[in-house]
């Protein structure tokens, strides 16, 4: 790609131009600072081997309130795509601007630097189809996929197993509502409760190597695979690991943990041939 606003006679790149980001959110069970630190991260070295703002395309992004938001900045294009119109509706009053646009469908001819898909390919029947498409169709020659899944087989997803067969945590939320009842006070989740898609629910349940030859069938490698938490769902959320101190346990311990051994991942995808800045597999 040829550089511009440089010099005849440099032979160099001009440096990208980093955007001004703002706060990450509170940790919680879920590993959503680190998570959203490492896309930014992620995102930086894609902006920084193309030498300009990205276009970038949020693919479920849902209601934006708990990934998309921390991914908008001040000069990367920011494109969120959901089929859930609640969800969309709440992105569009709280998140749109000049830089940011939630859309129910990928506006058609556009391409993106940068895919991503946080949580999104344990909730599609055929995902292989699904990232397949998004490449062959929006991603730019030198763009890249990032994202995140559980670990089919780690502590978040056996947590949620048991959870839905003994129904521990509906259990647990209805006597707190009942004792906010007898106290007096209100719900305060439900008056601030933002959309979400409860009909989609997990469909696929991953291994390391499953996530690779998704990556394969999309004309993608699997570039780098990284830990984010021990453990971690609703119910431990709401108990055990409601302590900030467990908290930053919970996502430290599974930064030493073998990938197999970790409950979350997050993972950049690209094309084959695309070794800059090489990841930890």
């Amino acid at each position: 790609m040829p550089a511009t606003g440089l010099a005849p006679s440099s032979g160099q790149q001009p440096p990208a131009p980093q955007p001004a980001w703002g706060p990450l959110p509170a940790e919680d069970c879920y590993a959503t600072a680190k998570k959203m630190a490492w896309f930014r991260t992620r995102l930086d070295a894609q902006r920084r081997r193309l030498g300009r703002p990205l276009a970038i395309l949020d693919f479920g992004c849902g209601s934006a309130a708990h990934a998309g938001r921390y991914l908008m900045n001040d000069i990367d294009h920011y494109t969120g795509i959901d089929i859930h119109e609640p969800s969309l509706g709440y992105a569009r009053a709280h998140f749109a601007g000049p830089r940011a646009r939630f859309e129910a469908e990928i506006p058609e001819g556009e391409r993106f630097d940068i895919i991503i898909a946080c949580e999104v390919l344990e909730h599609l029947d055929h995902p292989d189809a699904v990232l397949g498409g998004l490449v062959a169709r929006h991603l730019r020659p030198e763009g890249r996929v990032i994202g995140s899944v559980p670990n089919g087989y780690g502590l978040t997803e056996i947590e949620k197993k048991i959870d839905q067969t003994l129904g521990l945590y509906r259990g647990l939320r209805w006597l707190v509502r009942l004792a906010r009842r007898i106290r007096g006070a209100g719900d305060p989740a439900r008056a601030a409760a933002i959309p979400y898609n409860y009909e989609s629910g997990h469909v696929q349940f991953y291994t390391s190597g499953q996530l690779r030859r998704v990556a394969q069938a999309a004309g993608l490698d699997l570039a780098g695979l990284v830990n984010g938490t021990l453990m971690g769902a609703d119910l431990s959320g709401s108990t055990i690991l409601r302590p900030g101190a467990m908290i930053r346990a919970n996502v430290r311990i599974a930064d030493w943990l073998p990938n197999w051994a970790a409950a979350t991942w997050f993972f950049e995808m690209r094309r084959p041939g695309d070794d800059a800045d090489p990841l930890r597999r």
